[in-house]
């Protein structure tokens, strides 16, 4: 609290009591009667939650994705669409929703697996008709060029630790 009242002091910015919460970062407990604020174990900013307790954390963040899914796939099983066209909307609908929290917040295998067994399901209109690899292969190796969602999270958290991993390069460049 007092390093609020500090704070409020030589930026001249006031902080919003009624709206205030507090959450700990790193291994802290925090006991409410130490604060005015309400002390939290989960919070969500811009949609997405972060909490402690990583199941709580995935049902919070990706239930509601895997549902999304779901409802999308189900609209574009009736359309008659051919093996290509099914990628594409695999592609254009369901990767981007799925990559847009897992840039930002870990990803279990066990969700990798189900969301695949989503998309290739919606893909081979069932059972998988050849191997997932066979498919994810380029065009010149006798595949059609699918995405691999698990590849793509892992090469996200790779450019995310190589940014990391420059940032002292990068910051002596400027001094």
């Amino acid at each position: 609290m007092e390093t609020l009242q500090v704070f409020s002091r030589f930026s001249n910015l006031q902080v919003n009591n009624d709206k205030t919460e507090i959450f700990a970062i790193g291994g802290q407990k925090l006991d409410q009667k130490n604060f005015h604020h309400e002390v939290r174990t989960s919070i969500k900013i811009l949609g997405i939650v972060f909490d402690y307790n990583t199941s709580l954390r995935m049902k919070a963040n990706f239930d509601s994705i895997f549902k999304s899914i779901k409802d999308t796939l189900n609209m574009w099983k009736w359309r008659g669409l051919t093996l290509l066209g099914r990628m594409q909307i695999i592609k254009s609908f369901v990767i981007p929703k799925i990559l847009s929290k897992a840039a930002v917040i870990a990803v279990t295998d066990d969700f990798i697996k189900e969301v695949n067994s989503l998309i290739y399901s919606f893909i081979w209109k069932g059972n998988d008709k050849i191997k997932c690899a066979a498919l994810i292969n380029g065009i010149e190796n006798g595949g059609l060029r699918m995405l691999d969602i698990q590849s793509m999270i892992h090469s996200q958290g790779d450019g995310f630790k190589k940014k990391y991993a420059d940032k002292e390069h990068i910051s002596s460049c400027y001094d």
